[in-house]
């Protein structure tokens, strides 16, 4: 989440990529969601190029497409320098962020019974935003018939209640 130090590309470097996810191309193949195992705001996407002529131009027939806070960031340098900015907490994601528990809880249970709470259909897309911050943490346990994901309030967290006061 809120790093104290500089990244750099050596900081990069020195953790790894953890799988994240997959996406469809289409007729050109599928694509790998990565997220850095120690800078949780750090992302990337290997891709397929979209056609022969991007695979001829570039010479390569798959890229890699960073992101950070889950926003485009262009080159690895570009990711660095982005990184090196605080993660804004928008208003809409303080106020879910404030219900998230400090313990591991599954994912999908929560995520249905905060939006009838609220009244809200968007709490999975602003959930997703917080990961993507890094103000969430989330991992797949194994459960049958497939694995479930879960989630809980990174330790490092702005922490504020949902009446929008401080915690204890």
């Amino acid at each position: 989440m809120a790093e104290t130090s500089t990244i750099t590309r050596e900081t990069i470097m020195a953790g790894g990529l953890r799988d994240a996810g997959h996406l469809n191309y289409g007729k050109r193949g599928g694509g790998t969601i990565w997220q850095h195992t120690t800078i949780p705001r750090l992302q990337a996407i290997d891709r397929p190029t979209l056609s022969d002529e991007e695979t001829k131009r570039l010479g390569v027939s798959r890229l890699r497409e960073w992101s950070v806070d889950g926003g485009r960031a262009g080159s690895l340098e570009d990711a660095i320098a982005a990184l090196n900015v605080p993660a804004v907490l928008a208003e809409e994601e303080a106020e879910i962020l404030a219900f998230v528990p400090e313990e591991w809880t599954k994912l999908v249970p929560f995520r249905h019974d905060l939006g009838e709470k609220l009244g809200r259909e968007d709490v999975a897309t602003t959930i997703l935003t917080l990961r993507h911050k890094g103000f969430i943490q989330n991992e797949l346990r194994p459960a049958a018939p497939r694995a479930e994901p879960w989630i809980r309030r990174a330790p490092d967290a702005p922490s504020t209640t949902p009446d929008g006061g401080a915690r204890a």
